[in-house]
């Protein structure tokens, strides 16, 4: 979903669309169109006070404490700039927008919580306290480390003078989005 919607990197056929679109809403995170919104914002303004994760602003707010605090005022004014009227006009990701509550539900807690209990033998409780609280934590806080950890800490081979840094333990749980030197 990265790639394909912020990106704009390849074109994807429907049912790979589709697809992306359904892992995309097992992480809950947000909208396709909010969160390419800011990723597209990120990389346009990358470390300054227009980026809604800013590193320089510290370790815990790239990390999350930029989802707790308001977005500062420069994030706010040039978010409004950023263009994703590509987003905006795909149907399936309006239709994914207009639903957004029941199709996140559905994926990222309901689904996961029914396998568990029918494919694995879990318990009610222990399935969701794994697939609703744990696991959704833990897949969190992974793809937040690439917010903080792989701008802040490891090795600089592109550019020495930019944060983002090539971070292999941050890559390890995130499929090599911890590469961030070169992104």
């Amino acid at each position: 979903a990265h790639r394909l919607w912020t990106h704009r990197s390849y074109k994807a056929t429907l049912p790979l669309q589709v697809l992306l679109l359904f892992m995309f809403s097992c992480a809950s995170q947000t909208s396709v169109r909010l969160w390419a919104r800011n990723h597209r914002l990120h990389h346009k303004h990358s470390d300054t006070h227009a980026d809604p994760h800013n590193v320089n602003r510290g370790l815990f707010y790239a990390h999350i404490g930029w989802l707790m605090m308001k977005k500062h005022p420069e994030a706010l004014a040039k978010g409004k700039t950023i263009d994703i009227s590509d987003i905006e006009n795909d149907p399936l990701l309006r239709f994914h927008e207009r639903n957004i509550l029941w199709i996140n539900s559905l994926c990222c807690f309901i689904l996961p919580t029914l396998a568990g209990v029918w494919l694995w033998g879990e318990g009610w409780s222990t399935a969701v306290a794994w697939q609703c609280s744990i696991r959704y934590a833990a897949a969190f806080h992974c793809e937040f480390t690439v917010n903080s950890l792989a701008h802040a800490y490891g090795y600089r081979p592109y550019n020495s003078t930019i944060p983002p840094a090539e971070s292999w333990y941050v890559s390890l749980t995130t499929l090599g989005e911890g590469f961030h030197n070169y992104h």
